[in-house]
């Protein structure tokens, strides 16, 4: 059975949660002449940190490759904007070993992105949510 983003983003969640910063993180719209994309979480301190869940827990390899693919685009399309930004690609890996190789090769379609950004998989979320909570509480402390 395959996890929606929703369900992924509970696991990332979890760390920001427990290190109280969760409501620190708010929706973000990226945004060019013609195109714009919504981040559902993200911080500002010199750089928008826009933090995205990206779910590879998919039934069918293509639909990891394309869904890939379909985020290199919305990042093609949006970096030519005035705003300084990081995409965080928060990944939720697939559970059938039959998607593994796809999901490497959505990996390295995701490393292509054209705009500042960092690939974080879901064994790594407790670290990720550390250092951003560090971050973030670091961040608000210089601005008082």
């Amino acid at each position: 059975e395959s996890r929606n983003d929703e369900a992924v983003w509970r696991v990332f969640r979890k760390g920001f949660e427990e290190r109280m910063v969760l409501s620190r993180l708010h929706p973000k719209v990226i945004a060019v002449e013609d195109d714009e994309v919504t981040f559902n979480h993200a911080w500002q301190n010199n750089q928008w940190h826009c933090l995205e869940t990206v779910s590879f827990d998919l039934v069918q390899p293509q639909s990891i490759k394309d869904k890939a693919h379909s985020w290199l685009g919305r990042m093609t399309s949006i970096k030519d904007t005035n705003e300084h930004f990081r995409v965080y690609y928060l990944v939720g890996e697939p559970q059938l070993e039959g998607s593994r190789k796809a999901f490497e090769q959505a990996l390295n379609v995701l490393h292509k992105t054209p705009v500042q950004h960092d690939i974080i998989r879901e064994s790594d979320a407790e670290a990720f949510a550390a250092e951003m909570a560090q971050r973030i509480v670091a961040h608000e402390a210089e601005s008082e």
